[in-house]
């Protein structure tokens, strides 16, 4: 067994998982190009992905208890090119055509963000697996800033061309297919680690604190571009280059992740909460462009220390078989957190009567200190268990 093509194939699966992004470039030239087609049905090619992504990402955890890893990545990665394909191909016949496209996408989106993870918890352990989440994350987000800036490239020429970009699947398939051991390891488990016996404590709080950072998370990404515009702070292109900024000091941080988590340990989490919530707060205490760039910055820092610190939890405290499972859990939580923030944040916002866009940051703020709290608390209970099973 090859760890060094194992890690190439994991790293490659990550780089292509924010493919369903480039859509979001493109969504006005699809409007126009249907102009009889809803705008609802219209935004269904952005949101399908997303959507079939959380089911798959949870389904795919109990059908590798089934089916080979392997097997699943790659059908996944060849939903994915076929989606691509298709929206290239055909996507100028019908508005359902790119429907039906969007959904090959999303499910191989799903399957891969859990499995792409989960191989990791299989073949690595302690705190080579650690630092090779992070690196994930890293990957996750530099492949994302790539296909963006390639996709963007291709979309000049005509909106269907943006789907060429999903023809990088084909060598991130060749690389499974020859790196990736058809079947997972067999690890030895510990007949004493009774915390290990089921989906325990860590996997649930872990679960609800992954759900609500990225409740809160998200009001950055779904407000920074009407912040921007409301205040006259700059035009769409400042929107977009703060989203770009978060993502580039997510990649790297996660490329800095094994020092980083050397220096804060098991309060990883709750310091990225922190940080986040500092971010949060310049939105709305300075409320000028850089703060934007600032909060961009600590949204990038806390995603990519949270969620590889958070799958590594997981993912170490129940059973090999289990792993994947938690590991979906998990990233089902972000995805589910996400999904309900709009209306979370907004109600509590419009309920304060307060028309300022700025007021959902400082809510965010507050809450994530409220959460770095409750993350303390959590902490002590995921530490010892990994004392247990002697991880620290």
């Amino acid at each position: 067994m090859d760890k060094k093509k194992i890690k190439v194939a994991i790293l490659a699966i990550s780089s292509v998982l924010m493919a369903s992004m480039t859509i979001s470039a493109i969504l006005a030239d699809i409007l126009n190009y249907y102009p009889k087609v809803g705008q609802s049905i219209i935004q269904m090619v952005l949101t399908l992905p997303a959507l079939l992504g959380m089911v798959f990402a949870l389904v795919s955890g109990p059908l590798s208890t089934r089916i080979s890893k392997k097997n699943i990545v790659i059908f996944g990665l060849l939903c994915g090119f076929f989606g691509g394909a298709l929206a290239f191909l055909m996507g100028g016949i019908s508005i359902y055509v790119l429907l039906i496209a969007s959904a090959f996408i999303g499910v191989g989106q799903g399957i891969n963000s859990t499995l792409s993870m989960a191989l990791i918890s299989d073949y690595f352990q302690g705190e080579e697996c650690s630092t090779l989440m992070g690196l994930q994350s890293a990957f996750v987000n530099l492949g994302g800033m790539v296909i963006l800036l390639i996709s963007g490239v291709l979309a000049g020429m005509d909106w269907r061309s943006s789907y060429l970009i999903y023809v990088i699947f084909i060598p991130v398939l060749l690389l499974v297919i020859k790196g990736l051991p058809k079947e997972a390891p067999i690890k030895e488990v510990a007949s004493t680690a009774k915390e290990k016996s089921k989906l325990n404590y860590v996997v649930y709080s872990t679960c609800f604190l992954v759900f609500c950072y990225a409740c809160f998370l998200f009001v950055f990404q779904s407000n920074v571009s009407l912040v921007i515009a409301t205040n006259s702070l700059g035009n769409a292109t400042s929107g977009g280059l703060a989203n770009s900024f978060m993502v580039a000091i997510g990649a790297f941080t996660g490329f800095a992740y094994g020092h980083i988590k050397r220096i804060f340990k098991s309060y990883l989490i709750s310091v990225g909460i922190i940080v986040t919530a500092f971010g949060m707060l310049m939105v709305f205490a300075v409320g000028n462009l850089i703060s934007v760039f600032v909060a961009a910055g600590c949204a990038g820092f806390g995603l990519s220390t949270i969620m590889p610190t958070a799958i590594f939890n997981v993912s170490s405290s129940v059973k090999p078989e289990l792993s994947a499972t938690a590991i979906a859990l998990t990233t089902s939580a972000s995805n589910v957190g996400m999904f309900v923030s709009p209306f979370i944040i907004n109600r509590i916002s419009n309920s304060l009567h307060y028309e300022d866009i700025g007021l959902r940051f400082l809510i965010a703020a507050i809450s994530l200190v409220v959460l770095a709290g409750v993350s303390l608390l959590v902490n002590s209970r995921v530490s010892k268990t990994q004392e247990n099973i002697g991880l620290n």
